[in-house]
């Protein structure tokens, strides 16, 4: 299958950086350049500005990007390299070729990522508690006062605060039987 440069995100199709510049390319060979600077490359940010020049060196556009180093993903080894493709991205979308669209294929490809990483680091995953029902029954027969229950209760609830909602009521209906008795 040839790649046509062209990726359908969400139903709208976006060009993508190569083929932006394989396009800016054709039209202008070497009458005009773009040329890349780093403005910030430390451990946390790199942040890029694309310029496109004539031939006489005048600016006709540009364009800044900023890229979060990651620990997963392409910034873990690549986010100089993903902030400069994003910046010329955006050099080429002010020059005019944008594709339709103002940001690129690259570019919300990216966006999506980093939306879905960060989604992910907000909402951990839960893991419900593995709870003994057996252990928990012999440890409850064993205690004899009600001020042992209670201590008993809060050191299993607070060693599995994960129970699911079904747990945490078998659990109390064995607790509220143990006090029954013990009365």
């Amino acid at each position: 299958m040839k790649d046509t440069g062209i990726v359908n995100i969400h139903g709208k199709e976006y060009k993508t950086v190569a083929k932006r510049v394989d396009e800016f390319r054709k039209d202008h060979k070497t009458d005009m350049s773009i040329i890349t600077n780093i403005i910030v490359a430390d451990e946390k940010t790199v942040v890029m500005k694309a310029e496109i020049s004539d031939k006489d060196g005048r600016i006709i556009a540009t364009g800044f990007a900023e890229e979060k180093r990651a620990s997963k993903g392409i910034n873990e080894t690549s986010a100089l390299e993903n902030c400069e493709t994003s910046a010329i991205g955006r050099a080429l979308a002010n020059f005019g070729l944008g594709g339709g669209e103002y940001a690129s294929a690259d570019e919300l490809t990216n966006a999506l990522k980093q939306q879905q990483a960060l989604q992910n680091q907000q909402q951990p995953k839960k893991t419900y508690a593995k709870l003994n029902f057996d252990e928990i029954r012999e440890t409850l027969d064993s205690i004899d006062d009600e001020k042992s229950l209670d201590d008993y209760g809060a050191e299993l609830k607070k060693k599995h605060e994960n129970m699911t909602a079904n747990q945490a009521k078998a659990v109390s209906e064995m607790f509220n039987k143990r006090r029954e008795e013990l009365k």
